[in-house]
């Protein structure tokens, strides 16, 4: 209580309007990550601290309104109107500390007791920003994606996926990540260059530069030509002396992890004491906090293979 106590204070001698509400310019917890819940009705972000004071602040919103689970699935951003009822920001302090459930049951404990309450009113906005969690290596294959032309959705192997997506940026199904950590005695960029050729492994498509592509060079078509290896553990594809070829059909399937940050700020927030007395909280920018989504595997289909082509 002394907290809160403190921050109404300190916020009055920053600013106050000639009706007695106070502008609160910092009301930030300690520790930015949101948890979250939900039930058939509403879903709802929220934080608890219980050192010094036992407070609690959440967004509650109606399962009528887009949830976090539209962003799964691509960066943006989404906003969502307060309208003092089914989509409300609401401050507490209780009597005592606040267990982390404590959102998650459908009728609130006896146990602590709410001795403040705040409440947003309307006019005022969530805003929800999303990310991918990865964004450096959007793949993660090894290479940074912005080493893998990502500005300019470079697409060496030509299947419709662009390298910062693609695990087999070169199409020859060996893949990235395996082709960067291959021994060779030339470099370009640090990345292995079997051949010497002035092309890092992961994107040539003839490792050895026998004239047979690396795809090709797969004995058991099993896509992999990395298993296919002579008595000395060298796989044929880094072999110049091995030139036998095969037909090879498929590529490998391009499934990639992904997860997203949501970055959650609440705009123009009037929170509005629930005493009875109208004292007022207000916050022009807050941020309330972020919540990362688990990670979910996705698998993206070429759009322009030869395989492709030939079942077209």
């Amino acid at each position: 209580m002394k907290k809160f106590v403190s921050l109404i204070f300190a916020a009055s001698l920053l600013l106050s309007c000639d009706d007695g509400d106070i502008i609160v310019t910092d009301f930030n917890f300690e520790d930015p990550q949101l948890n979250w819940c939900g039930d058939t009705q509403s879903q709802v972000l929220y934080k608890i601290n219980n050192t010094g004071v036992n407070e609690a602040i959440a967004f509650r919103f109606d399962l009528n309104t887009p949830t976090l689970q539209f962003l799964l699935e691509e960066e943006g951003r989404k906003v969502i109107p307060l309208n003092g009822t089914t989509n409300q920001v609401i401050y507490r302090v209780f009597d005592g500390e606040v267990d982390r459930s404590y959102f998650c049951n459908e009728i609130p404990p006896v146990s602590p007791q709410v001795i403040e309450e705040f409440r947003s009113t309307t006019g005022g906005e969530v805003v929800i920003v999303s990310t991918v969690a990865n964004a450096t290596d959007h793949d993660g294959d090894g290479v940074p994606s912005i080493e893998e032309g990502m500005a300019e959705l470079r697409d060496t192997d030509g299947d419709g996926i662009p390298d910062y997506l693609d695990i087999d940026d070169d199409g020859d199904n060996v893949l990235t990540r395996v082709e960067i950590e291959v021994e060779a005695e030339n470099t370009v960029n640090t990345y292995p260059d079997s051949d010497n050729d002035g092309i890092p492994n992961y994107l040539d498509a003839d490792d050895d530069n026998d004239g047979v592509p690396t795809r090709n060079e797969d004995w058991n078509l099993n896509l992999n030509p990395t298993d296919d290896q002579n008595a000395e553990g060298i796989p044929h594809y880094l072999n110049p002396e091995i030139t036998d070829s095969f037909e090879v059909e498929g590529v490998r399937e391009n499934e990639i992890s992904r997860s997203f940050r949501y970055l959650v700020t609440i705009n123009n927030l009037t929170l509005v004491n629930q005493g009875g007395d109208g004292e007022q909280i207000r916050l022009q920018d807050y941020e309330l906090g972020v919540i990362t989504s688990p990670n979910q595997t996705i698998t993206l289909e070429p759009t322009n293979s030869d395989d492709n082509e030939e079942e077209d």
